[in-house]
């Protein structure tokens, strides 16, 4: 039995495309944290990856040996909950799922791979826990082994998050497989990096940038190495914030460049395994600082992907987790996505809003839990994004773009929910037999698919004009029916006679009719 006076524990495991780390952290009875235990194991997950596609036998033998480590100090600090997260190169590796299998069979601990979105966000947690960034625009450049993340935080909420392949073990893999580099060698990197780049820097440099950020084990390292104490403390970065001048940096690009890999481990005291990929990692921090208007250069808060998992963990155990901003931010990058295709804003809230209440007081019939809830909202706001490809089959065009798409706090399984509820509100039943996307979820997860695409048709066809004429929707559950009486301006005449037509799944999936009432009234004289 755990000792009361212990600190309740808590564990956030990263593993990286470059090296594997677990972070185990104590919260005490006045709530204060304490860091327990950290470990580091030097895995490159990334080695070849980028290059073959696959994780070779020998770096699978030895995450699976780390999480064995890791699974010991787990165990000795009694730790109530653990979130382990990997992301390029197991999210990227054909045999990812190799690696993820093992580790539950012999660990017990469930890997889950990450998306871009989610890495962002536990990102984001942790800079915001970190530096007070409330009141301010901040872009966030997360350097990883495989992917470089950029994220424009503004007055606390993600307005803009791109994903790109420029990680530090990727450039090195690609570009600089060397113990000393040549000058034809950058520019290449640099040629690849600027073409890659251009679009985000755009994007970017739409915001008037009051800070950056930089996160990510080089980040530290250069850090420690030509940072100057912060400034700014008066703005919210507190005083043991490293300031990384773009000078110094330039200056330690040159340095870099010119020193062979054991060079830069004698002279920096650099680990082996961060002295060859350190290089790409400056190249790109020192292209994009210097390409960022009225930028100086950038902030290391020293915190990452496993601090926010660390965070996260923590609030939920106290209750104190923000489930309404979650889901508001949720819904915020569903609407920037369906900007991005161009949708029909005013009929996505309509439907969004008339799904909710379906769903609130059909309660008791579909029995579904609040995550479903979400993911309607989410299907609703989404439904057509398809008819950016084309009018026609558009739901099974929203079905690609949803599934293909990341939305931040969104992981990759509810992604595919999404995109089967929405491509089913129109045409065709889900069924297993014919659709291929639907066969391969699970009875619970078909379940779930099938009810709130039924909601969502009824929803759908509430505003088939397009004309948010509804204003509030009363229902009343019966033996052999579902009552709708809609609160209106207009008598809904169309609505009425598309219900007919979308409101078979509904009556379906829950074996009742529906009546439908227009302000109290069945006939279509109703006003």
């Amino acid at each position: 039995m755990k000792n009361e006076t212990e600190p309740a524990a808590f564990a956030a495991i990263d593993v990286g495309s470059n090296a594997m780390r677990m972070k185990i952290v104590g919260m005490e009875p006045d709530g204060s944290i304490k860091t327990l235990c950290q470990q580091r194991a030097p895995v490159r997950l990334g080695h070849e990856v980028f290059l073959t596609g696959f994780l070779n036998e020998d770096l699978i033998q030895r995450a699976v040996a780390a999480f064995g480590e890791f699974r010991e100090a787990i165990d000795k600090w009694k730790v109530a909950s653990t979130r382990a997260i990997a992301t390029s190169a197991t999210r990227e590796a054909i045999n990812g799922d190799v690696l993820v299998e093992r580790v539950f069979n012999q660990t017990g601990i469930h890997l889950e791979r990450i998306s871009g979105a989610e890495e962002a966000r536990l990102v984001q947690l942790a800079v915001s826990r970190r530096l007070n960034v409330r009141d301010k625009t901040v872009l966030v450049i997360d350097i990883g082994g495989g992917s470089v993340e950029f994220d424009i935080i503004d007055h606390g909420s993600i307005v803009y998050s791109n994903s790109l392949r420029l990680g530090a073990v990727r450039m090195h893999e690609t570009f600089l497989r060397s113990d000393r580099v040549s000058d034809l060698q950058v520019l290449l990197l640099r040629a690849y990096m600027d073409q890659l780049v251009e679009t985000t820097l755009n994007a970017v440099n739409e915001h008037e940038i009051d800070l950056i950020i930089g996160t990510g084990g080089n980040v530290e390292d250069l850090a420690a190495l030509i940072g100057t104490d912060s400034n700014r403390e008066s703005e919210g970065v507190p005083k043991d914030v490293r300031f990384i001048p773009l000078r110094n940096l330039q200056t330690m690009l040159k340095e870099l460049a010119r020193l062979s890999v054991a060079e830069r481990e004698e002279q920096y005291g650099m680990k082996p395994d961060r002295a060859d990929v350190v290089l790409p990692a400056a190249i790109v921090l020192s292209e994009v600082v210097s390409k960022v208007l009225g930028s100086h250069g950038l902030y290391s808060p020293d915190v990452g992907l496993k601090d926010g998992v660390l965070v996260e963990i923590i609030d939920r155990f106290k209750h104190s987790w923000d489930a309404t901003s979650e889901e508001t931010e949720i819904i915020k990058a569903a609407v920037t996505l369906g900007q991005k295709y161009h949708f029909h804003l005013g009929h996505a809230r309509q439907v969004r809003y008339l799904a909710e209440l379906l769903f609130d007081q059909l309660a008791p019939l579909h029995g579904l839990p609040a995550e479903a809830r979400t993911l309607l909202r989410v299907a609703a706001t989404l439904h057509d994004v398809g008819d950016f490809v084309n009018l026609s089959a558009h739901h099974k065009h929203s079905f690609y773009l949803i599934r293909n798409s990341e939305i931040v706090g969104l992981g990759s399984r509810q992604l595919e929910l999404i995109a089967n509820v929405a491509r089913y509100h129109r045409k065709a039943f889900p069924s297993a037999q014919k659709h291929e996307p639907f066969r391969t979820l699970s009875e619970s997860e078909r379940e779930w698919v099938v009810k709130l695409a039924a909601i969502l048709r009824v929803a759908d066809a509430l505003d088939h004009e397009h004309r948010s004429t509804v204003d509030d929707i009363k229902i009343r559950i019966q033996r052999r029916s579902v009552t709708i009486d809609l609160q209106s301006m207009g008598p809904c005449l169309l609505e009425r006679w598309h219900l007919d037509e979308k409101g078979r799944l509904f009556e379906e999936t829950f074996g009742r009719g529906i009546e439908l009432l227009v302000n109290g009234r069945d006939d279509d004289r109703a006003a």
